[in-house]
């Protein structure tokens, strides 16, 4: 099933938002996504269970965080580590079932995307506008400053890891019956991700309008391009 604009601009925003809240709170660039998203999509076919997708990823986001917070001590190794990991469940889901590289989902999910996408959405914008979102705005400008200023910098990166991974866990669930599954089916959406995240990085907004300028750059980047790169 050839995936439409809306689904396509959804899963991008998504995944581009993901990346910019991992690196501009948690310090690094979450190259493990691309293995959540997979590991998602492989839920789906044989725990078709969106609570499962859920609690599975935030429980190796978790893991994720453990490894970049207490271990890694600059953005490129917690980079190299996350990479790391996401191959990781990559080649695990391809050990595991490598004797049926490809799978086809027989029932469709993708309407999830539509409710699930409008939460993101309105969940960034709400945090980013109460109290909270004024710690999430020193953590980014400055995570030296936000420490001295009594914020917990370490909860916040370690939620933020282990929400997005499952974020997107989720979202590699919703988008499995669109898909033929193979363990790097979320190469591309990161890729595409990155590829917006940067492009916003570069408007130097902050708090909320950066993310609001992720969103219209994925709507632009889908527009011009129909297709994930």
């Amino acid at each position: 099933m050839a995936i439409s604009f809306l689904y396509n601009f959804f899963i991008l925003s998504v995944m581009a938002l993901t990346i910019s809240l991992n690196f501009r709170l948690s310090k690094f660039l979450n190259l493990s996504l691309a293995g959540f998203f997979a590991a998602g999509s492989y839920i789906a076919y044989f725990y078709p269970n969106p609570i499962i997708a859920l609690l599975l990823g935030a429980l190796f986001g978790f893991g994720l965080s453990l490894i970049v917070i207490k271990l890694c001590k600059t953005i490129v190794e917690a980079t190299i580590s996350s990479l790391g990991f996401g191959l990781l469940i990559e080649r695990t889901l391809y050990f595991i079932h490598r004797s049926s590289y490809y799978y086809i989902l027989k029932y469709d999910m993708s309407w999830l995307s539509i409710p699930a996408t409008l939460v993101v959405f309105t969940a960034i914008v709400l945090l980013y506008l109460s109290k909270i979102g004024l710690k999430l705005k020193f953590v980014e400008s400055d995570i030296e400053l936000a420490e001295i200023y009594g914020v917990d910098t370490t909860i916040v990166r370690c939620m933020t890891i282990v929400l997005t991974s499952a974020t997107v866990t989720f979202f590699g669930f919703v988008y499995a019956s669109l898909l033929a599954i193979t363990p790097t089916v979320g190469f591309g959406y990161l890729i595409s991700g990155i590829i917006v995240s940067a492009f916003a990085a570069q408007l130097r907004f902050n708090g909320i309008h950066h993310y609001v300028s992720v969103v219209a750059l994925s709507f632009v980047l889908t527009r011009i391009f129909g297709v994930i790169l």
